[in-house]
């Protein structure tokens, strides 16, 4: 009864990895996602210009870069021209209109300066005929701050995800921050005097009383901490592609030796390429890496079918393997920039971030089916079954990767 019992969980758990695989497929893109980037610049006059680069045509089919298909935005690129400057239209109003910034908590109309076009996306698939998505365009808005602002906030629309800001305001050191879908920034104290010019009596308070600008030690805290949470999210639940590489390590055997042998040897495979590339000591393209990276999930597996144990040269290969996915971490940070002056800490804590989304991923592995790795069926009716769906998964992406569809 009790072994009965114990094989019904079993496939419930199986089955649960399973559907999870299953909705990988669609959910990871052929294209890179990447997360939109904003350079905010405040001069001495109180002038604030903003930049910001996102994936244009995800925002302007109002879905979120990090979960919508290649599909749609194929037939929105082959779309006529009317149809697309309809879109962005509409895209213009949603910006302006779920935009919002703030001054000592009284909120200050956006001008917008620029804004993508169907002529901008026509060029860019002009002159990017290799890796055409994401489109890469930019949003350019700006206000001027009343006289005697102590302090200013932004808040984006949500569907654009999570947004990597970078202040640049004269006079002080530049702080970079990632911001998640539709938070508003932590409070930036500008302190101008009442001419408009920058006060160095006015400390770093708001005048509402309400929140706090962000100080700089405060501000390496919180970088740090926002850009883990960015690593963690690389990995669950945007990471599939690398969430399932360590599934397939854990697979052949749960043993902790042997699975610490390999994910020490993946983590610091993949920490050497991400700080090689993050500081351009290292330079390979992504429409290289990222098919590579899905190669490397279908080797590991295909292999977990043809072997019962791990031979001494699977921490090799998992080094190896590690090389390439460090690169794709790097190309999704790079997508997302360092804040300057705390770019070692912004690196550092994002690779954690990215630790931590693996850890999360053996634990749960382990906790639904790490129970039954002494059981003789374990390998039969749990390992290989769900080998084969990485298997055929990973081989879908690469082949999406290599053709671009």
């Amino acid at each position: 009864m009790n072994r009965g019992l114990s094989m019904k969980r079993a496939w419930r758990s199986a089955l649960a990895i399973a559907v999870v695989l299953c909705v990988s497929v669609f959910s990871a893109s052929a294209h890179p996602a990447i997360s939109a980037v904003a350079l905010v610049k405040v001069d001495a006059a109180g002038h604030v210009s903003i930049t910001l680069r996102c994936d244009a045509l995800a925002f302007a089919l109002d879905e979120s870069p990090m979960k919508i298909n290649d599909a749609p935005m194929f037939e929105f690129l082959d779309a006529p021209e009317s149809v697309q400057s309809e879109a962005l239209a509409a895209a213009f109003e949603r910006f302006v209109k779920l935009s919002e910034f703030q001054a000592d908590g009284a909120r200050i109309a956006l001008e917008i300066d620029g804004f993508p076009t169907a002529q901008a996306i026509q060029s860019w698939r002009r002159t990017h005929p290799e890796r055409v998505l994401p489109v890469k365009l930019d949003i350019v808005a700006h206000v001027e701050l009343p006289a005697g602002a102590a302090a200013f906030s932004l808040r984006l629309p949500e569907v654009l995800g999570d947004v990597i800001v970078t202040v640049d305001q004269a006079g002080r050191e530049p702080l970079g921050f990632p911001l998640r879908a539709g938070e508003t920034s932590p409070a930036l104290a500008c302190s101008l005097s009442s001419d408009g010019k920058p006060d160095p009596n006015v400390q770093s308070a708001d005048s509402t009383n309400q929140t706090q600008p962000i100080s700089k030690q405060a501000g390496v805290i919180e970088v740090s901490a926002r850009y883990a949470w960015l690593g963690f999210t690389h990995i669950i639940p945007e990471g599939a592609d690398h969430a399932l590489f360590v599934l397939g390590l854990f697979l052949l055997s749960p043993r902790a030796k042997a699975l610490l042998w390999q994910i020490t040897a993946f983590t610091i495979a993949h920490s050497c390429t991400l700080a090689l590339t993050t500081f351009h000591i290292v330079k390979v393209s992504s429409a290289i890496v990222e098919p590579a990276i899905a190669a490397s999930i279908m080797f590991i597996g295909i292999e977990n079918l043809l072997t019962t144990k791990v031979h001494s040269w699977r921490p090799i290969v998992a080094f190896v393997f590690g090389l390439l996915h460090g690169m794709g971490f790097a190309s999704a940070l790079s997508d997302v920039g360092l804040p300057t002056g705390q770019v070692v800490a912004g690196l550092i804590a994002f690779n954690v971030g990215v630790e931590g989304g693996h850890l999360t991923v053996l634990i749960a592995a382990f906790l639904l089916i790490g129970w039954w790795r002494d059981r003789p069926w374990y390998r039969r009716r749990l390992a290989i079954p769900i080998s084969v769906l990485i298997a055929l998964i990973s081989g879908v992406w690469m082949a999406q990767r290599i053709v671009g569809l």
